[in-house]
């Protein structure tokens, strides 16, 4: 049995490099400006493989009904009737795309952990630096598929790209505090 000192806890504290409640306002504030408050989910499938398409569409469709009843809170975008039907900026594959504020992340990453099927998933922050979102910041679930890079113009973008601000979550929340 052990028993855990205050001298204990505050070594872990700073080994794991957390403000203290002593450290000003500022610091938290600062750290608050520099947190990712927006994604996008792209969901891969094959466009020649009309199993595969198929499989796409109805998670596509799944997710719809999942923001309908209020599970939540996320925006499907594509084109061409809910898929783009081949490759669309940097992605080589069919695809479709889902923007995602922080406020849902958690339940929306959970979900396509469970519910992607065979599909590569590609997840990546929406910051100024698109270059870095899609390549070192970025999250696969399942195979990682090739993007193309060269379709970038710029590597870092004038200011971050707000998504969606009539709802009011992500960077366009009521309490966000944005660099």
């Amino acid at each position: 049995m052990s028993s855990t000192t205050t001298t204990d806890v505050a070594l872990t504290t700073s080994t794991m490099n957390l403000p203290l409640l002593s450290e000003p306002v500022d610091s938290l504030r600062s750290t608050l400006a520099d947190e990712i408050k927006e994604y996008h989910f792209h969901l891969y499938y094959f466009q020649s493989n009309t199993k595969s398409r198929e499989s796409a569409v109805a998670i596509r469709n799944k997710i719809g009904e999942l923001v309908e009843q209020g599970y939540v809170t996320v925006v499907p975008q594509s084109m061409h009737g809910g898929v783009n039907p081949g490759p669309s900026g940097p992605h080589v594959l069919g695809s479709f795309e889902v923007w995602c504020p922080i406020e849902g992340f958690a339940r929306l990453f959970s979900w396509f952990t469970l519910n992607r099927d065979k599909h590569s998933v590609l997840v990546h922050p929406l910051t100024k630096e698109i270059l870095l979102d899609h390549t070192e910041r970025a999250i696969w679930m399942g195979q990682p598929l090739p993007l193309d890079f060269d379709i970038f113009e710029e590597d870092v973008a004038e200011q971050i790209p707000f998504e969606h601000s009539e709802l009011g979550l992500g960077y366009s929340a009521k309490d966000a505090i944005v660099a």
